[in-house]
């Protein structure tokens, strides 16, 4: 048992180091060897639990996907239980569960996952294609049975719209808040999630 604790926390600092080794550099420019470094680790280190660099980021980015969609699709559950719901309803669900959460290792876990879904590398956008699409795909039959009315053009640039609003808060917030001079640090996230939820919505059900 004691030989396994070394290695677990080689592992541990490992996923750690690539997590912040990935925001500051994004997937391809994160190589392995930059990564164990800054471990504190061997490169022996990734063969011994990763084949490569692609299933390494595979478990990165799985760590941070799936808390945010294990919540996504419990709040669609609750909608389609209650019934009767919303737009609004389904995209506030859907925002407020990606940004909603205190602690500076939550935002940080907020972060790499909205960054890995912008992350312009083919092999990035693989893992994070796989790992996005069931609870995409349920957003989008939630909000098409709300929005019967759009054709599939319009429905398409709604979805837009929501990805959009979604996404560049928690990936692009930071670097926007620095060219407005606003204190994103006192940004009220819990309301944040109504206001955006409210403005998407005003705009596609328009």
């Amino acid at each position: 048992m004691a030989s396994e604790a070394p290695e677990t926390s080689s592992r541990d600092r490992f996923l750690t180091a690539a997590d912040d080794q990935f925001i500051e550099s994004g997937y391809d420019r994160c190589t392995i060897r930059a990564i164990a470094a800054r471990a504190g680790t061997s490169l022996a280190s990734l063969s011994r639990n990763w084949s490569g660099k692609q299933e390494l980021f595979t478990e990165v980015f799985r760590r941070h996907f799936d808390p945010i969609h294990a919540a996504q699709n419990a709040a669609f559950d609750a909608l389609e239980g209650a019934g009767g719901f919303s737009a609004r309803a389904v995209i506030a669900a859907f925002f407020g569960s990606a940004m909603l959460g205190e602690g500076e290792d939550v935002r940080k876990s907020h972060r790499i996952y909205s960054l890995a879904l912008v992350d312009p590398s083919d092999e990035a956008r693989i893992i994070t294609r796989q790992l996005a699409e069931p609870v995409r795909r349920r957003l989008i039959d939630l909000l098409r049975i709300c929005l019967p009315a759009l054709d599939e053009t319009r429905f398409f640039l709604a979805m837009n719209i929501v990805l959009g609003a979604y996404i560049y808060p928690l990936a692009r917030g930071e670097r926007l808040a620095s060219v407005m001079g606003y204190d994103l640090a006192g940004l009220d996230w819990s309301e944040a999630v109504g206001v955006l939820a409210d403005m998407v919505c005003k705009g596609i059900e328009s």
